[in-house]
């Protein structure tokens, strides 16, 4: 018997010397895809931003805002200008979208008006109401939402009398 477990035992030995180890040669891993379809953000211009009619200062220099509060024209500084009857307001837009999404609001700082007919310019500094805003509404349906646009420009004595246009671009994007 001593000698059948010795054979037994040998035969073992060089069975798993013989036989090749058996390693790994593929793996697999389940992976998850998703996307989220939203609609798409939209920008309408309501209103323009008006500053309506001011009567030049006979001396000195003034500011005439439009703030992003109401549409109406003030009159500040050193200066005697004022307003004429005439129509002002804030440049107005109305925000589309996903509902319940947030989005930034992009306004140059500056925008130049040239007087028609001519090469004189009238610098305005643009204040947005909000840097960001919000849709209104839940996710899966629309949203929308408004901003304003105001500005201040500065009037001097020496401002040439004319009327002065310019323009600017106002972007949203999703956040």
């Amino acid at each position: 018997m001593k000698h059948l477990l010795k054979a037994a035992l040998a035969a073992v030995a060089v069975s798993a010397i013989a036989a090749p180890a058996m390693a790994q040669t593929s793996a697999t891993q389940s992976t998850t895809a998703t996307v989220k379809i939203v609609q798409p953000i939209t920008l309408t211009k309501t209103a323009d931003l008006a500053f309506g009619t001011v009567v030049k200062p006979t001396t000195g220099t003034n500011t005439v805002t439009i703030a992003n509060a109401a549409d109406t024209a003030a009159v500040t500084g050193a200066g005697d200008a004022a307003l004429a009857p005439s129509t002002t307001s804030r440049a107005a837009f109305t925000v589309g979208g996903e509902g319940a999404s947030t989005f930034s609001i992009s306004v140059p700082a500056s925008v130049t008006m040239t007087r028609s007919g001519g090469s004189d310019t009238l610098a305005v500094t643009l204040t947005p109401s909000a840097a960001s805003g919000l849709l209104s509404g839940s996710a899966g349906s629309a949203g929308s939402t408004t901003f304003t646009v105001g500005g201040a420009l500065t009037v001097a004595s020496t401002t040439v009398t004319g009327s002065y246009t310019g323009s600017f671009n106002t972007t949203v994007a999703y956040n």
